[in-house]
C-alpha cells in the first residue's frame, strides 16, 4: 500500500438519492483504489501471499461476458475475499498476443482496404499488429477497471513485451538442450485458409451429410486366389485420396479378412500394388471393416503407416491443389479432385455404390476451413515426457481441479496425449530460435543470452538462415505463471510468489492452457505452479458458447453503463453451480439492480437512524459488537454470525454462486424484511441505542461480506457508514479492510425467531395471494402453539400490517409451525375452494414423506436423538395442518 493514501472521492460521500446510481461514483472510486495502492500486495506482510494470474485476454478486441464472468465475477471476488484476510495478495495483470486470430482479425481489417499481408511484406505487416496491440491493450485495460478488477497494475504484462520474448527464447532453447524438443516429418493440421499447421486442441468437429464411396480395389493376382474369395471393396467419404494409399488394413479379429491378409491389392486409378495388413486401429464396424491407408493425409493412417513401415505419399498440397504425384487427378483443387476420381471410379466399373453419411468433419476452429492433414518439418515438443509429471500432481492432490469431475477428463486426455506440433506459419509471434544451414543441413539453436548465430557450428558456413515460423501462442502463454515474475531470472518476485493459489479460468482451456502450465511450471521451476485450479462454465449464446472468433461476444461495457459493474457481477454469478454453464438474461439483470437498490435504501434507514440519534455511537466504534437486551437485536446479532460462517464456508469451498444466494436471503430476508421492521419500534423508545447500534454494527458486517462481488455499491456506504460512525479498524478502505469473524450464536433464539419468521412470511403471503393492498390492515388472529413465541407475535402487527389477537378467530386459515393463523380476506367462494384444495394435497404429500422417513427401517435407532425429536415434531405438525385444512374444506363444502 502507498505510504500517503488519498482520500476518498467526495462523490461517495452523500447517500441522497433514492436509488443507487453507480455511474456517479465508480470511476472515482477506482481511480482512489488505484492511486492509493490498495491492490499491491504488502511486500513485508508475513503472511503467506494468495497469488492469481489473470488468465491473459487476447488482443483480438474488447471484452466480452465471459471475460466479466471469469475476471469480475469470480477472480476479484477471490482478491478481494483473500486480501481481506490479510493475505498479500498478487492479482497479476496481463494480455496475450493472440497469434494466429490476430492475424486473422487484422488481415481482416486490411481486406476492407483491399490490402493483403503479402502486398505490404513481413515487416510493414507486423508494423500494423502493433498498431492494433497499442489500441486494445489500453482499451482492455480499461474495461478491466469498469469490471472493478483489483488488479496489481503496478506490474502489467504483455507476451510480446522483450521480456517474455526472452523467457520464450530461453523456455525453446532448454527443451532443445534436454531432448523434449525436435523437428521432424510427421503429420499436422493445415488451415488451406490461414495457411498454417494447428494442433489437435484447435479442431472443431461439424456434424454434416457427405457420401460414403464403396470403392473395389481389384486383386493383383486374381488366379492366385483362394476359391470363393470376396472383392475388396473399401468405404470413404474421400475418393481424391485414393491415389495416394500405400496399403489396406483389416482389423486382426475380423474374420472376413482374416485369411486374406498379406494379399496384394492394385490401387484404382493408378494400378499401384499395395498389401493387405492387419492393425488394431481398424475400426470392423465401418463401412467393409477394410480400410484405405493414406499416411500423407490422414492422422490414424499415418500412426499406422510409422508402426508398419509404410511409405508417405502427398497428393494435396498447401494450397488445396492435387499435386504432379496424384497422378491423373494432378491440378485442379481437392473438391475437384474427388470429382474427377468418382467419374474415373464409375467409368471402370470399380464403384460399387454410394450411399449419404453423417458424420464429424474436422474443421480449423478460428475460420472454419475443412482441415487437410499434410505431412511436414515442423518442431514438435515430445508430451510423453512432460505429461507424466502433470499427471502425477493432479493425481497426488498437488493439484486439486474444481469441479472435481473435471480431473477425469484431464486425465483423459493427458494419458493419450500426442507430440504438440509448435511450428506456426504466420508472421505475428514469437520467432523460433533456430537456424539452418543451406550447405550441410545443420539446425543452429544458440545459447541462452547469446547472440544470434552468423556461422554454422559444424561447416562454418556463414550461409544460414532463421526458420522463418513462429512459435504456437500457447508455447508462450504456458509460461505464464513465472515468466510473468521474472523467469528466467532469479527474481525476489519468483522467489516470493512462485508457485502460486488459484487458476480460475473456463473449462474449455483446461488443455490448450491450464494442463501446458502445469508441465511447464513442473519442467522449469520444478514445482506445481498453483495449487487450484477453478473452472467456470461458459456463458453461451443459444447453445454456443461466447468467442471473440465465432463473433457473437457481447460487451459487458454497455451492461456495465446501464446496470452498473455491480450488478453485472453479482447478476452473472448469483445461484450459478461451481462449472456450470450460463446465460445472462433481463430477469437476472433487473433482480440484481433491485438487489442492489434495495441494500441502499436499507443502508439510508440506518444512516438515517445514527444521523438522528448521533448519541448512539458516541465513543462506540461502528465495528465494536454491542451487548443489546432485547430479544429481537439479539437474534439478528446471532444471524449475523450465522451469516458470517456461511459465507466464508461457501467462498472457501469455491461455492461462488451459493454464497451470494445465501447472503441475499439474509440480507433481504432477514435483516431487510423482518429485523428493519421490529426495530422500528425500538427506534423510539427506550432501546434506541441498542437498536442504533445493532442496526449499524450488522449494516458493516454486511458490506464487507458483499463486499467481494459487490466493490462499488458496498464501498459508497461503508465510507458515509464509517465517516458518520467511525470504525476502530485501521483501515481507510473495504478493500483492505478485516474480513468478518464469525462469533458464538444462540440456536435456541434463533430456532424461536424461525417459527416467528416462518408466520410473518405466511401473512405476508395470504395477503398476497388475496390481493390486498400491501399498506391496507387486516386482521389476523393467531392460535395453537404459540405459547414459546407469544411475545414476537404481538410484534407482528407493524411489519404485516396487521392488527394481531391470539386466539380462534374468523377467515382464512392455514397452519406453520403448529400454529393456526385466520386472516379475513374476500375471496370468491370457488377460488378459495380450489386454493384450499391444492394446499391439502401439497400438505398431504409433505405428511406422506414425513410417515415413509420415520417409517424407514433403522431410521429412529440409528439417526442422531435430536434428528429424530426433530422429525417426530415435524409429522405432529403436518398432521395438524391436513386435519386443519380438510376442516375447512369441508366447511366449504369442498
Amino acid at each position: 500500500m502507498a505510504e500517503t493514501t488519498p482520500g476518498p472521492p467526495a462523490a461517495a460521500l452523500e447517500l441522497t438519492e433514492k436509488n443507487f446510481r453507480p455511474a456517479a461514483v465508480e470511476g472515482d472510486l477506482y481511480r482512489w483504489w488505484e492511486e492509493s495502492g490498495f491492490f499491491t500486495p504488502d511486500e513485508k506482510a508475513a503472511k503467506k501471499p494468495f497469488v492469481m494470474m489473470l488468465p491473459l485476454p487476447n488482443i483480438t478486441g474488447d471484452l466480452h461476458l465471459g471475460h466479466a464472468l471469469g475476471f469480475g465475477g469470480y477472480e476479484d471476488l477471490m482478491a478481494r475475499y483473500h486480501r481481506m484476510h490479510g493475505e498479500p495478495t498478487l492479482w497479476m495483470p496481463g494480455t496475450d498476443h493472440a497469434g494466429i486470430i490476430a492475424q486473422v482479425v487484422v488481415e481482416g481489417e486490411l481486406a476492407k482496404e483491399g490490402i493483403t499481408r503479402q502486398q505490404l511484406g513481413r515487416e510493414k505487416f507486423l508494423e500494423e499488429m502493433w498498431k492494433w496491440m497499442d489500441y486494445y491493450r489500453p482499451r482492455i485495460e480499461r474495461q478491466l477497471r469498469m469490471l472493478g478488477c483489483s488488479l496489481d497494475w503496478s506490474r502489467p504484462n504483455f507476451t510480446m513485451e522483450p521480456s517474455k520474448q526472452r523467457a520464450v527464447r530461453t523456455h525453446f532453447i532448454r527443451l532443445h538442450k534436454k531432448g523434449h524438443l525436435y523437428r521432424g516429418d510427421r503429420i499436422v493440421h493445415w488451415c488451406l485458409k490461414d495457411q498454417t499447421t494447428y494442433s489437435d486442441l484447435e479442431v472443431k468437429h461439424l456434424t454434416r451429410t457427405d457420401t460414403l464411396y464403396y470403392v473395389r480395389y481389384p486383386w493383383a493376382s486374381s488366379d492366385s486366389m483362394p476359391k470363393g474369395s470376396p472383392d475388396l471393396v473399401v468405404a470413404t467419404t474421400r475418393p481424391e485420396t485414393i491415389v495416394a494409399d500405400v496399403a489396406v488394413a483389416v482389423h486382426p479379429d475380423d474374420e472376413r479378412w482374416k485369411a486374406l491378409v498379406g494379399r496384394d491389392v492394385l490401387v484404382p486409378g493408378v494400378e499401384r500394388r499395395i498389401k493387405i495388413i492387419a492393425d488394431d486401429a481398424v475400426d470392423p464396424t465401418f463401412g467393409t471393416g477394410a480400410l484405405k491407408i493414406t499416411p500423407g493425409h490422414d492422422q490414424t493412417d499415418f500412426e499406422i503407416g510409422q508402426r508398419h513401415g509404410l511409405p508417405v505419399l502427398s497428393v494435396i498440397d498447401k494450397r488445396g491443389m492435387m499435386t504432379p504425384a496424384a497422378g491423373p487427378l494432378a491440378g485442379p483443387d481437392r473438391e475437384a479432385g474427388r470429382k474427377m476420381m468418382v467419374e474415373k471410379l464409375r467409368a471402370s466399373g470399380l464403384l460399387v455404390k454410394e450411399e449419404p453419411i453423417t458424420h464429424a468433419v474436422a474443421v480449423h476452429d478460428r475460420c472454419g476451413t475443412v482441415d487437410e492433414p499434410l505431412v511436414l518439418k515442423q518442431w514438435w515438443v515430445r508430451m510423453d515426457r512432460l505429461a507424466p509429471p502433470a499427471i502425477a500432481a493432479v493425481r497426488d492432490g498437488r493439484i486439486t481441479v474444481l469441479p472435481k469431475y473435471q480431473e477425469k477428463v484431464y486425465f483423459n486426455w493427458m494419458e493419450n496425449i500426442r507430440d504438440w506440433p509448435v511450428s506456426r506459419q504466420i508472421w505475428w509471434g514469437h520467432s523460433i530460435p533456430a537456424w539452418y544451414c543451406r550447405d550441410c543441413d545443420n539446425i543452429v539453436v544458440p545459447e541462452e543470452d547469446a547472440p544470434d548465430p552468423t556461422r554454422c557450428t559444424r561447416c562454418r558456413s556463414d550461409d544460414i538462415y532463421q526458420d522463418p515460423d513462429v512459435l504456437d501462442t500457447w508455447f508462450s502463454s504456458g509460461l505464464w505463471p513465472f515468466s510473468t515474475l521474472g523467469w528466467p531470472d532469479e527474481t525476489p518476485d519468483l522467489k516470493r510468489y512462485y508457485p502460486g493459489s488459484v487458476l480460475e479460468t473456463g473449462y474449455d482451456i483446461l488443455f490448450f492452457w491450464v494442463a501446458r502450465m502445469i508441465m511447464l511450471g513442473l519442467e522449469h521451476m520444478g514445482d506445481i505452479p498453483f495449487d487450484t485450479v477453478y473452472l467456470h462454465g461458459l456463458v453461451r449464446v443459444g447453445s454456443v458458447k461466447m468467442s471473440k472468433s465465432l463473433h457473437n461476444v457481447v460487451s459487458p461495457v454497455q451492461f456495465i453503463e446501464e446496470y452498473g459493474a455491480d450488478a453485472l457481477r453479482y447478476a452473472l454469478v448469483h445461484g450459478i453451480a461451481m462449472g456450470a454453464d450460463s446465460q445472462l438474461s433481463q430477469n437476472k439483470l433487473d433482480h440484481a439492480r433491485n438487489f442492489a437498490n434495495k441494500l441502499w435504501n436499507i443502508s439510508r434507514f440506518v444512516l438515517r437512524q445514527v444521523d438522528e440519534h448521533p448519541e448512539a455511537l458516541k465513543g462506540h466504534a461502528v465495528d465494536e459488537r454491542p451487548q443489546p437486551k432485547s430479544e429481537s437485536a439479539r437474534w439478528i446479532l446471532s444471524r449475523t454470525d450465522a451469516a458470517v460462517a456461511e459465507a466464508t464456508r461457501l467462498i472457501d469451498g469455491y461455492l461462488f454462486g451459493e454464497y451470494l444466494v445465501a447472503l441475499e436471503a439474509f440480507i433481504w430476508g432477514e435483516l431487510a424484511d423482518i429485523y428493519v421492521e421490529l426495530a422500528k419500534p425500538s427506534l423510539r423508545g427506550a432501546e434506541t441505542v441498542e437498536a442504533v447500534r445493532t442496526l449499524a454494527y450488522v449494516l458493516d458486517r454486511v458490506l464487507r461480506l458483499l463486499h467481494p462481488s459487490m466493490p462499488f455499491i458496498t464501498e459508497t456506504i461503508a465510507l458515509q457508514l464509517w465517516k458518520r460512525a467511525g470504525k476502530s479498524a485501521d483501515a481507510p478502505s473495504l478493500v483492505v479492510s478485516p474480513w468478518p469473524k464469525a462469533g458464538e450464536r444462540d440456536l435456541v433464539l434463533e430456532e424461536r425467531f424461525g417459527a416467528f419468521i416462518d408466520v410473518v412470511r405466511a401473512i405476508r403471503n395470504v395477503r398476497q395471494e388475496g390481493g390486498i393492498d400491501p399498506s391496507a390492515r387486516v386482521k389476523v388472529s393467531l392460535a395453537g402453539e404459540t405459547s414459546a413465541v407469544r411475545d414476537l407475535l404481538m410484534q407482528i402487527g407493524d411489519s404485516t400490517h396487521s392488527d394481531v389477537t391470539l386466539g380462534k378467530g374468523e377467515g382464512t386459515a392455514t397452519v406453520v409451525r403448529a400454529i393456526e393463523i385466520r386472516l379475513v380476506v374476500e375471496r370468491d367462494e370457488t377460488e378459495e375452494r380450489a386454493r384450499l384444495g391444492r394446499e391439502l394435497e401439497d400438505a398431504r404429500h409433505t405428511l406422506t414423506r414425513s410417515r415413509e422417513l420415520l417409517a424407514k427401517p433403522g431410521f429412529a435407532d440409528k439417526a442422531p436423538k435430536d434428528v429424530v425429536e426433530k422429525e417426530r415434531a415435524r409429522l405432529k405438525e403436518r398432521e395438524d395442518r391436513v386435519k386443519l385444512l380438510e376442516t375447512e374444506l369441508k366447511k366449504r363444502g369442498g
